[in-house]
């Protein structure tokens, strides 16, 4: 039987989840190849570029390489490759590859930052909404901020210490959010008081946040932001950039080189003669089953559409946000009735499919307004559900390799206390601190499987299976080889001598010293420093394949 491809244009939220989808629906039908093309070779996790942008996680925390999303999906086939435009009579996809075939088509290319033809933001300003663009505003804003140090004149010295956003989006209220964090670490770095940064939000509208339905969570952002030395300028519309600065509607201007664009997006421009029907930000048009319509307004039998590509308002949810749910919503629906037209199911409308949970937007890692299931809080326990629904989705996917990432990325590896703990649960200390503990608690075990510890003999055992566990664990242990199973052993040993034979606080110091080793003890002066890496690289290649900069599976 010839095999048929189905093809995804762009690997975001609604490409991958399209993939993941058709994937396992079409795990048992060997005919159907989907061929996932983007011109990178990861995942962007669009929705936390601001955090990188402003030095909270390293680049690769918001990437995730698409062989290890996809390696188990055997049906899926990588390709990095640029798309030049699609021949829909002859169903040919073009790319910087070569030309290919489909069967069905998904656009998910995604979007690009609108500047809504505002002369100078190109040229003297910053937009984000890539991964490229996060590292410029990354490294500018440290490099500036370092400059304003050293500057002696006033006037100069306050224009490069002052960082401006445009746009009071999600977007742009969560990267000011990251400022807010960032300047207190910028201001010791370059010995400068705090007050000196000057962060400045701007926004052409009377409020912030102008999405939200509820003003109560607004004004609390407001608040927030405000109370933490934000200059947040409201009905301050920017009609110019240059390179002193921004120019407003009424003439007057702010002094800055550093100035942020998150006021609009728009679909990628070069999607808009592919004889398509278009709407707002050029946006790509959908029935409801997500079909594309064409320039004729007739929907195309066999192509669909995903993500920041398109346009579709519901009549009871109204547009589809650019949001992850609305990427996944999209996608869903694109999916499902995709394989409808395979002959697997039938055929729902977006209103069926669709599934909004609410929205978190984080103000810094500390601070988050949300709206969950009809349930509108801030704070804390906000900030939690915003890491909760990013694990969701990670989860949809399935991606445990991400998930255990995410969680050390955003829990427990965190810098400056950047952590909605603030930094009480994160480790970057040395480890080498524990290895005594460690010895101790080794020796320990193999003195108690031999009848070596005197008094305390009683409170464990000397003899058959028990004995020869606690020589191994003791060992391993002592050796710093496989310390973080072992430890877990070495609980289970002191809970079970517990119970049959009593009480004592040896068992309290034992069941607590193997906790405390495992913070990766075995790394200081023990074999894990040799052997872990090497079965991470071992096990990691065989269950999620070897990252590549470039993927080309077509002939595989």
């Amino acid at each position: 039987m010839a095999e048929k491809n189905i093809v995804i244009v762009g690997a975001g939220f609604g490409g991958v989840f399209a993939a993941k989808t058709l994937s396992k629906k079409l795990k048992s039908h060997k005919e159907y190849n989907i061929i996932l093309i983007d011109k990178h070779s990861y995942f962007t996790y669009m929705t936390e570029l601001h955090e990188v942008a402003s030095q909270r996680v390293a680049p690769k925390h918001v990437q995730e390489d698409l062989e290890h999303l996809f390696y188990q999906n055997k049906n899926v086939k990588l390709l990095t490759a640029e798309v030049n435009g699609i021949n829909k009579n002859d169903k040919i996809i073009k790319t910087t590859h070569g030309d290919i075939n489909y069967e069905k088509l998904i656009l998910a290319i995604g979007g690009q930052s609108n500047d809504f033809g505002t002369p100078g933001v190109k040229e003297h300003g910053f937009e984000m909404w890539s991964m490229e663009e996060s590292l410029k505003i990354r490294n500018h804003v440290e490099n500036i901020i370092g400059q304003g140090a050293a500057e002696l004149d006033p006037v100069k010295r306050a224009q490069l210490l002052t960082i401006a956003v445009v746009g009071s989006g999600f977007t742009g209220a969560e990267l000011m959010g990251e400022f807010i964090e960032q300047r207190r670490v910028l201001a010791q770095n370059y010995k400068l008081d705090e007050s000196e940064i000057k962060l400045v939000l701007l926004e052409a509208s009377p409020s912030i946040l102008n999405m939200l339905k509820d003003r109560h969570l607004a004004d609390k952002a407001f608040k927030y932001m405000t109370s933490n030395g934000v200059d947040i300028r409201l009905n301050s519309r920017v009609t110019g950039v240059n390179e002193d600065g921004v120019i407003f509607a009424d003439e007057s201007t702010l002094p800055t080189k550093s100035l942020i664009w998150t006021a609009g997006v728009k679909a990628k421009s070069f999607i808009s003669d592919w004889g398509f029907k278009y709407g707002r930000g050029g946006r790509i048009e959908a029935d409801d089953y997500m079909r594309a319509k064409l320039d004729n307004d007739e929907s195309a039998t066999d192509i669909y559409v995903a993500g920041d590509t398109l346009s579709y308002v519901d009549e009871k949810t109204g547009p589809v946000p650019q949001t992850v749910e609305g990427a996944e919503s999209a996608a869903r629906t694109a999916s499902h009735n995709l394989l409808a037209d395979l002959g697997f199911g039938q055929a729902k409308t977006f209103s069926e499919l669709v599934k909004y949970h609410g929205f978190a937007v984080s103000i810094g890692s500390h601070y988050t307004v949300a709206s969950l299931m009809g349930l509108n809080f801030s704070g804390f326990f906000a900030s939690l559900a915003k890491h909760g629904i990013n694990l969701f989705f990670y989860s949809q996917i399935r991606s445990m390799y991400s998930i255990f990432h995410y969680m050390m990325d955003e829990f427990f590896r965190t810098e400056n206390g950047r952590n909605p703990f603030q930094g009480t649960i994160s480790r970057l200390g040395n480890v080498l601190w524990s290895t005594p503990l460690r010895l101790f608690l080794g020796i320990f075990w193999i003195l108690a499987a031999v009848g070596g510890l005197g008094d305390l003999n009683m409170l464990f055992w000397q003899h058959g299976l028990a004995s020869f566990i606690e020589i191994v664990t003791g060992a391993g242990i002592l050796l710093g080889l496989f310390t973080w199973p072992l430890a877990v052993v070495s609980i289970i040993l002191t809970i079970t001598a517990w119970a049959t034979n009593g009480f004592d606080m040896t068992h309290w110091f034992i069941l607590l010293s193997s906790i405390a080793i495992m913070n990766g003890s075995g790394r200081g002066f023990g074999l894990d420093f040799y052997v872990v890496p090497l079965l991470q690289k071992l096990f990691g290649g065989l269950w999620y394949g070897k990252a590549k900069s470039i993927y080309d599976d077509l002939d595989k």
